[in-house]
């Protein structure tokens, strides 16, 4: 039943939608702009101030460890990504880096890594069907997660498999998962903090302007540029 009411959510979207939403595949605009609205309202009661709260509560350096760890956690979902995207040198140099921050970087609380020159790649599973010709489909806006595709969005579970947290039962099926997935969710929002604040000065339509920076993004971390004629990036 929840899901009928989703599609039938969709439907009438897309049957309000502009023709300037159309041609920014951006079909389900109304009800994008409804979940921006409301990811907006629950960052300012909710997330922002946890997140500045975090970031005065732990040092630089603390927080710098947190993020090191996680970025370390999630290189097993970057190596699986750069194998099926057949780049099997990048694919080696981050099994390397895994293994090192892991074992001398003290399970990647030191990014002994970078030190030794070995760079950190980033790539997803949304990235490697882009890289095999999938189409990115529609914009979307996802509650809490923010701005996606539908391809993105297939991604997001494609990603959930490779990743530790994942394969160890006493995480995954425990509380613990939750206390990982918000410790994850402050560090993005403190990295994001700037675009945050980017946004709110913008006197240009704020849902816009993340939508083309998205897209702008996504396009670069595929090697091309976008096909939509969305707004360039804010200052």
């Amino acid at each position: 039943m929840t899901g009928l009411v989703v599609l039938a959510g969709l439907a009438l979207a897309a049957c309000t939608t502009r023709p300037q939403s159309l041609e920014a595949n951006d079909p389900f605009e109304p009800l994008n702009r409804a979940v921006f609205d409301f990811n907006i309202a629950a960052d300012r009661a909710v997330i922002a101030p946890v997140t500045y709260a975090y970031r005065g509560a732990v040092p630089r350096t603390g927080r710098r460890g947190v993020r090191n760890v996680l970025r370390n956690l999630n290189e097993p979902v970057v190596l699986a990504n750069l194998l099926l995207q057949g780049r099997p040198g990048d694919a080696f140099a981050t099994a390397s880096r895994f293994g090192l921050n892991t074992i001398v970087g003290v399970g990647g609380l030191f990014d002994v890594a970078s030190e030794a020159n070995i760079p950190r790649r980033e790539t997803d599973f949304g990235l490697t069907l882009g890289h095999w010709g999938v189409d990115s489909g529609p914009y979307m806006v996802l509650p809490l997660l923010g701005p996606s595709s539908v391809r993105d969005t297939a991604g997001r579970f494609v990603d959930r498999y490779p990743h530790p947290a994942y394969w160890i039962e006493d995480i995954r099926e425990t509380d613990a998962i939750w206390v990982y997935r918000g410790i994850y969710a402050l560090d993005v929002r403190l990295q994001l903090d700037e675009t945050f604040r980017s946004l709110e000065r913008s006197a240009i339509d704020p849902y816009v302007q993340l939508r083309s920076v998205y897209r702008q993004n996504r396009g670069a971390a595929l090697g091309r540029g976008e096909d939509f004629d969305d707004l360039p990036d804010f200052d």
